[in-house]
């Protein structure tokens, strides 16, 4: 099997996250275009329900086959690894089963009573098959990590989104339904399509006979596999609630915020413009350093489940120690563009400048948030999935209790969910990062590579302020200028960062060697 190294599997997530996202942004634009506003209204109504759903069977069993198929890998156990994929599909696959069944059951109450719309009983219907699809692409992207071997999950995402663009686009272009019901009802089957031929296309990768002799598949029922089975559902469970929690917050805040702004003195119509920009303009933006993180940590999962699994503990906090590095020299930058240039940033993007002032706001979190998620990575590597879920509950708490108090209150009003947020934030990353030097045993290097990142950043936002204005004046074209300024910011950071080796290439690949083909 192909084994991929930490750096390069990283980048090449990066890569990919990158080019999923860029074009699933184009296809909601041009999709928006050619359904129009109600059948689009229709879709958000039944794809968040989806996610909802799926949450149960893609947050913490993928991550629970990564581990163990890591763990298993590294001992050499090739039975072992199989085990895990085998007995994780059929957990997966009965409990998506079994959704499938109880949201078939009761159709006509979920529309009706719980999503209150009829008109998306069919994109609802049409959209059951895909819980089944996401659920076994999940676990199968699960054990290709756990082998290091990035590119077939990678790939995958890719011809997913494809297929899906493709077959939508031209069915519309081609057919031009005018009925916003039936537009609806073809975006939902385009992501199920989407989600069956990345399906295929892993499951063509896996190649059955080359990878496994089919007795490893046979001997499923057995003392081990029983343990094996609590193992993924030890690890997965705690999991599996966080997410479960976290999306049930999102839909919290949707209710509350506008409420609490109502109390506070804002009209219904302005409570719900507040709402739409910070949660659909702003928090967009604040998450897009996650493209980075969470290469990170879908790539640091197996690497320290492996290590844990040989007790290779000087391997363990070299690789923690430079997630963490990595991590903050993404988010420190990615926070200071965020306080000096985000009304910028709003302005040319959303032409909105209340959207620059809630993005610039809530960017004090941003290095809390990417540092909590790279840490809540490692630990979950560690096995430490409880404890970390547990952190995560009690910021969460902090949220929930400063959306109801304090936006209610005009003194603070929308500012009281950035406290909030931020605060959330800090907390989780704190007990996060005390839990893992209790597990770890050890120091972490976080000052020295903060303090070089803070001053490599301050250089870069200084460039980039004066190229905008030099381009400016030579182009008078805000949107080059903006490029220009970014390009030459980013070269001189990543300059900045190899002169003091605060970006040490050669130390990273001597803990991560890249790939020999």
């Amino acid at each position: 099997m192909k084994k991929t190294s930490f750096v390069y599997g990283t980048i090449l997530l990066i890569m990919v996250n990158i080019l999923i996202r860029s074009l699933g942004f184009v296809y909601r634009i041009v999709l928006s275009r050619l359904i129009g506003a109600e059948a689009i209204g229709l879709y958000q109504m039944v794809f968040p329900f989806l996610m909802l759903l799926v949450t149960v069977t893609t947050a913490g069993i993928p991550i629970a086959v990564s581990s163990l198929v890591a763990k298993e890998n590294s001992l050499n156990n090739r039975e072992g690894v199989y085990k895990v994929l085998t007995i994780a599909l059929c957990i997966g696959g009965a409990i998506s089963l079994a959704i499938s069944v109880l949201v078939s059951l009761n159709m006509n109450f979920i529309v009706n009573q719980i999503l209150k719309n009829k008109s998306i009983y069919y994109p609802f219907l049409y959209m059951i098959p895909a819980i089944s699809l996401i659920t076994f692409s999940s676990i199968l992207r699960g054990f290709f990590y756990g082998l290091k071997d990035m590119a077939p999950p990678a790939n995958a995402q890719i011809v997913e989104q494809l297929i899906r663009i493709i077959c939508v686009l031209s069915y519309l272009i081609y057919k031009k339904p005018s009925n916003p019901i039936l537009a609806a009802t073809i975006g939902v089957i385009g992501t199920s399509l989407g989600e069956l031929s990345g399906l295929l296309y892993l499951i063509l990768k896996f190649n059955l006979k080359k990878l496994s002799p089919r007795r490893y598949f046979l001997k499923v029922y057995s003392a081990s596999s029983i343990k094996i089975a609590g193992s993924i559902l030890y690890i997965s469970i705690p999991i599996t609630i966080g997410r479960l929690v976290s999306v049930l917050i999102q839909t919290t805040n949707s209710v509350l915020i506008p409420q609490r702004l109502v109390i506070a003195g804002y009209t219904s119509s302005e409570a719900i413009q507040i709402f739409g920009k910070v949660t659909g303009m702003a928090i967009p933006l604040l998450f897009l350093p996650f493209t980075v993180t969470s290469a990170l940590v879908v790539n640091i999962i197996p690497d320290i489940s492996e290590q844990i699994a040989i007790n290779n503990i000087d391997d363990i906090h070299s690789r923690s120690d430079l997630a963490i590095k990595l991590t903050l020299l993404v988010a420190i930058p990615v926070t200071f563009l965020y306080v000096i240039f985000g009304n910028h940033i709003a302005q040319l993007i959303y032409k909105q400048q209340d959207v620059g002032k809630y993005l610039t706001m809530m960017s004090y979190s941003t290095i809390f948030l990417c540092m909590q998620h790279t840490i809540s990575g490692i630990l979950h590597g560690m096995g430490k999935q409880i404890i970390s879920t547990i952190n995560f509950l009690l910021g969460i708490l902090i949220q929930l209790y400063c959306t109801y108090f304090l936006i209610s209150n005009p003194k603070y009003g929308i500012n009281g969910f950035f406290i909030g947020y931020t605060l959330s934030a800090f907390v989780i990353f704190m007990l996060n990062i005390i839990t893992l030097k209790r597990t770890i045993g050890t120091r972490l290097s976080v000052i020295k590579p903060s303090l070089k990142s803070i001053i490599c950043s301050i250089f870069m936002i200084v460039l980039m302020f004066y190229s905008y204005k030099v381009s400016f004046l030579a182009t008078n074209s805000n949107s080059l200028s903006t490029l220009i300024a970014a390009v030459s910011g980013f070269i001189l950071y990543l300059i900045l960062l190899s002169m003091t080796k605060a970006l040490d290439v050669k130390s990273i690949i001597k803990v991560f060697p890249l790939p020999r083909f």
